[in-house]
Formats: structure tokens, sequence, C-alpha cells
């Protein structure tokens, strides 16, 4: 049962409005005439949703609006009303109406509309509620964000319980914006790097204080506003309905992505993102290198933080690690955001290297940990042999040339012998992916 308040100063439209509403049986509707008795209302009995009028003889729907937030009342308002223009409408949403609905001509259409709206507001109502019952962390690493922090954190939504804001060592402005937000917001919490770490050390400090503080998920999102925290939802509901440990971004259904990126870095990126596949067993992650994540308290303590890689590679070294304690990861869809003076993903080669080396490091520890320590499987065997069978095929081929330029030996059996051992080490390599993507789908929640 939803409870709806609704408040209009004219008696005709409150009745025929209450009774639209009422013929529905999932909704509990109490009507006033004035905002007066509305307010007295609110202090009496707890409603889900209220709707109200603008203009009202005491005060109208956007002092109504400020009211209730001065008195610490969250509950969704939608504004209906017949006398408002587009700037009645702007005003209302900016503060803190959930919907505004101009009254029009045909009852049937509105009224409808406005049960519609009824229900999500609820709907949303709920789900906040059910956030709030959770303490959520929000972990932002900045460095030199001067133009975009500000803005991010002024719209990060009110049930994260904790914002940590990880300035590595900025040289602008960075420090100073975010002391001035700390201090409207007391949610702030900045922690500074006097020596510029990198963006993996400021997720680990992140991820230090979520669990010194209890945190129950961990939200890690950029300081350059390619992040939208709308979608915060999308990444806390797999967690907080316990199907996901670790909530991963996914940009690449976004055209924009693929339109922004030369080509020779998007086919860089989906060579990188097959080999993170690989080192780390998530083989449906579509994005793994997004730094878009939210993460379990479970899965934080159980990987330790401390372990982690502190450079750029980080989101790929936490994935080896969740995926060898057996926690599951989903992707979570949403659009690439690029602001004008961010260029999307200028990475050097020297970062691809090292993280080429790291992937490799991990692929051979994850190996070692999930299947012959604290299990075992025998893809491990599969791979070592595919890749000796490879490197043999190599070796030989090379040595098989070798004989034909300099010693003019024939080349068709050593030719032959190299590609069997080419195909049987292919066909290992590929078995051992194959049981590596049956292990992934035999990961449970929890």
């Amino acid at each position: 049962m939803i409870s709806v308040l609704l408040v209009e100063d004219e008696p005709e439209v409150l009745e025929l409005t209450r009774l639209f509403l009422e013929r529905d049986t999932e909704l509990s509707v109490d009507a006033c005439l004035s905002v007066k008795e509305a307010l007295h209302k609110l202090n009496t009995k707890i409603y889900n949703v209220i709707v109200s009028d603008y203009y009202m003889p005491e005060i109208n729907g956007i002092q109504l609006l400020k009211t209730l937030k001065f008195q610490g009342i969250d509950t969704p308002l939608i504004m209906f009303t017949g006398k408002g223009d587009e700037a009645v409408a702007i005003d209302a949403l900016n503060f803190g109406a959930a919907f505004y609905l101009q009254k029009s001509e045909n009852p049937r259409f509105q009224f409808a509309k406005l049960r519609k709206m009824i229900y999500e507001a609820a709907l949303k109502q709920r789900t906040e509620e059910i956030y709030r019952e959770n303490n959520i962390c929000v972990i932002i690493p900045v460095h030199n964000n001067e133009k975009r922090i500000g803005p991010i954190l002024e719209t990060i939504p009110d049930y994260i319980f904790r914002i940590y804001v990880i300035d590595d060592a900025s040289t602008d402005q960075t420090p100073e914006i975010i002391r001035k937000c700390a201090e409207k917001d007391t949610r702030i919490s900045s922690i500074r790097h006097e020596i510029h770490k990198g963006t993996g050390s400021s997720v680990k400090t992140g991820y230090r204080e979520a669990l010194r503080e209890s945190m129950d998920i961990a939200v890690v999102m950029s300081g350059d506003n390619q992040t939208d925290p709308k979608y915060l939802p999308a990444f806390l509901d797999p967690i907080i309905k316990r199907k996901a440990d670790y909530a991963v971004g996914n940009r690449l259904q976004a055209p924009q992505y693929i339109k922004d990126f030369p080509r020779w870095r998007f086919f860089g990126n989906a060579i990188l993102t097959l080999l993170t596949k690989i080192s780390s067993g998530y083989w449906q992650l579509m994005d793994p290198q997004n730094r878009y994540t939210a993460i379990s308290r479970t899965a934080l303590e159980r990987i330790d933080p401390n372990t982690l890689y502190s450079r750029a590679g980080y989101s790929s070294d936490i994935l080896v690690r969740l995926n060898t304690r057996g926690f599951k990861a989903v992707n979570v869809n949403h659009p690439a955001v690029y602001p004008a003076e961010v260029r999307p993903d200028s990475r050097s080669l020297l970062y691809y290297f090292r993280l080429l080396g790291l992937l490799h490091k991990d692929f051979l520890w994850r190996m070692k940990e999930k299947y012959l320590i604290l299990n075992f499987h025998p893809l491990v065997f599969f791979y070592f042999l595919g890749t000796l069978c490879i490197l043999s095929s190599l070796f030989l081929g090379i040595y098989a040339l070798w004989g034909k330029i300099v010693d003019a030996e024939p080349l068709f059996i050593r030719a032959t012998l190299t590609l069997i051992l080419l195909f049987i080490g292919s066909m290992f390599i590929l078995f051992a992916m194959l049981f590596d993507m049956e292990q992934e789908r035999n990961i449970g929640a929890f």
C-alpha cells in the first residue's frame, strides 16, 4: 500500500483527484486544502508520496519543498499544477521535486500519468531507504581535478553514507575546493597523499578507510566526472540483492565510446581486454579496465587492499584476486562520458607494457593459488603443455627455416612437425580456457 498526501486548495480539483487515485486499491489518499493542514499531517503520519499544487493562498509549492527540506522530511513530492510554466518546473526540480506534471484538458491521461509518477516516486523512495540501511561509501581518487571535483561532490546522492576523496598530491586548487565542499557536506572525508603515488594507491587508501569504518559497500568513481552518480543504483543493486560481490562498469555498449576512440587504440584496448579476461578468469566482463566499480565488504576483507597493485593497473589486479577467492563479478552498463578537456584514455605505451607484465604475473599467481593450492584442476597442466608445445613449435620452425636457408635441408618433415606441435599446443590452450570459463560459471554469489 502506498500512502499519498494530496495538497490542493481548490475543493473540486482536490475531490476529483482523490477519487481517481483511490480507484487504485494500492493507493491510500489523505487530502488537505492547505499547506498548514498538510504540515500537521506530516508531523503525525508517515507518507510515501506528496502530491501538491503550486499556486496556493498561504505558500506555494516551492516554498513547501523548502519547508520540508528544513524540517528534514525527505518524502518525495510531485508538483501537480495547472498554472506553472517552464521556469516553475525547473525551480521545482532543482529544489528536490521528484516530478513535475502540468494539468491538462484530458483528465484521464493526466491522472494516469500522475498515478505512474506516484508509483515511480514511491519505488525510488523505498529503494533509497534500502540503500540507507547499508553503510555505502564512495571513493574518489583525484589529482589536479579542480574543474571537475566540485560538481561531482555536489551530485553524490543523499543515501551515500561517506565520501572519501583521496587527493594524490594535487598542485592546483583541488585541495581548496575539497575543503570548501567538506564544510558544506559532513559526509566528505579528505585524505591527502603528500607524494604522487598513482590511482591504484589512492584506491587502496580509500579501501582501507572503508574497512576501518565498517562500510558495507565501497564504490569507486573517477575524479574527472567520467562516472555519473545517477548510475550508482545499478552498481549497488547486485550487491545488496546478494547476486554479486563486485560490479564493474561497461562502456562498450555506448556508441560514443567507440566513436571517440582512434582505431588503433580501440584495437589495443580490445586486445588488452582479452588478456585481462585470460589473466583474471572473468570471461564475461566486457570492460574490465573500467574504474567505475562497487565491492562488498566481505570481498574487500578477503582480498586485503594492502596487497593490491599501486599503479593504474589495479583494476586488473583486483579482478584476479576476487576470482581466486571465488567472488562473483557482474557487468553494469553505463554510457561513456568524456568532458571537453578530458581526452579519452590517453595512456602511454609504457602503461601498456607495465600492465602486460602485471597480467602475466597475476595469471601465474592465479593458476598456482586457485588450481594448485586452494583447489586442484587439471587445466593448469593444459596451459603448461599448451605453452610448451607452442614454444617448441616456434623453436622447431626457426630451426627448420635455418636448415633450409643455410644448409639447404628438406623443409617438409620439420615444417609438418612444427604445425602438428602448434596445433596440439593450441588445442591444449583452448581446452584450458574452456575449463576456466566453466569454473567461472560455477562461481556463486556468497
